[in-house]
């Protein structure tokens, strides 16, 4: 927990500003974070959907993803829809698409990479075409890779993969970007893909209404931020946006609003020492019982529980970088479910 020695105010002030991009960054609903090292861009993530720290709102990343479940379900939202996936099923997630929780997310142990594929790509050379086209939305890649026995190929490499990461040997870099190539062979091998139709424009606009919401959101969740703003800034009227909205996340615009309101508080109340009510404030909850009551909704326990939660006291882990042995733990946990 941060220990600090300012003021009140400017403490937490000082708190929401370091979590805050410069304007110049504020991309809608962008994710924007070194991921691995410059020299080799990948970054590994261990994550426990029934730890109270948990919770993975909509977001986009220019970098691609690769999910696997290890054990129970998890459900994701992806662009606008849900994928379902299940033990040992994999998902790849190409950069620039809005994706989180389900509004069931499920219970799960997942791991996942984040990378840059640019540090696949062989510029100018034919092998490099099918990334090419994914990139360009030439083609679509398939929601997810069920583990089946038509897909061992598939669950061969991507166990490789995931255990290289973790095991560290020397040449790693080489392997995992090996594996990496071989994955990518696989989609193109096995037609993992469609061919894109032309977007309709009438989606188009909705893709970029919804991008220009999530952004206000990400920039005034701590403002008075009403229904109305929301609406203006999709140019719609409130009655059509919150149908359109929910249409496209399952969740109502104020939902969604309260959703990432109480994900930022539970990073203030982990990393300050402030008070429940200027957390609340700070995030814009103006009425203190309804943050409390909008708390307990979404995380199941209150704010000063969850402050003083102990993952490893109630056989949890951090859900992002967590321990590898300790996530051997919660898979014989969630596998007895």
């Amino acid at each position: 927990m941060t220990k600090v020695s300012e003021s009140s105010a400017s403490r937490l002030e000082k708190e929401i500003n370091r979590k805050k991009l410069p304007p110049e960054e504020q991309t809608p609903a962008m994710e924007r974070q070194q991921r691995g090292s410059v020299v080799f861009p990948l970054q590994y993530n261990l994550c426990n959907t029934v730890n109270p720290y948990y919770d993975l709102w909509l977001h986009w990343h220019v970098e691609f993803e690769l999910i696997h479940v290890i054990s129970g379900t998890y459900n994701l939202f992806l662009t606008d829809h849900e994928v379902h996936l299940n033990k040992n099923d994999l998902c790849l997630i190409p950069g620039r698409l809005v994706h989180g929780d389900a509004q069931d997310k499920g219970q799960a142990l997942y791991e996942s990479i984040v990378f840059d594929v640019e540090m696949l790509r062989v510029h100018g050379y034919s092998q490099d075409l099918f990334i090419n086209d994914i990139i360009n939305n030439t083609i679509t890649i398939c929601d997810k890779i069920e583990c089946t026995p038509q897909n061992k190929v598939f669950t061969d490499i991507s166990d490789k993969l995931f255990q290289t990461i973790k095991a560290h040997p020397k040449g790693q870099e080489l392997m995992i970007t090996g594996y990496l190539m071989i994955f990518f062979g696989l989609l193109q091998k096995e037609k993992m893909f469609t061919e894109r139709k032309i977007v309709p424009s009438h989606k188009r606009v909705r893709n970029e209404q919804l991008e220009q919401v999530l952004s206000l959101i990400r920039k005034n969740y701590d403002q008075d931020l009403t229904l109305q703003q929301m609406a203006d800034m999709a140019g719609l009227s409130p009655k059509y946006f919150c149908r359109i909205f929910r249409e496209m996340t399952e969740k109502s615009p104020i939902e969604y609003l309260n959703w990432f309101r109480v994900n930022k508080a539970c990073a203030l109340l982990r990393e300050t020492e402030e008070k429940l009510p200027e957390i609340a404030a700070a995030c814009g909850f103006n009425d203190f019982s309804y943050f409390i009551k909008t708390f307990r909704r979404y995380k199941g326990m209150t704010p000063l529980k969850y402050r003083n939660f102990d993952p490893m006291k109630n056989g949890q882990v951090n859900s992002i970088g967590a321990d590898i042995s300790e996530g051997k733990k919660i898979k014989n946990t969630l596998e007895r479910q």
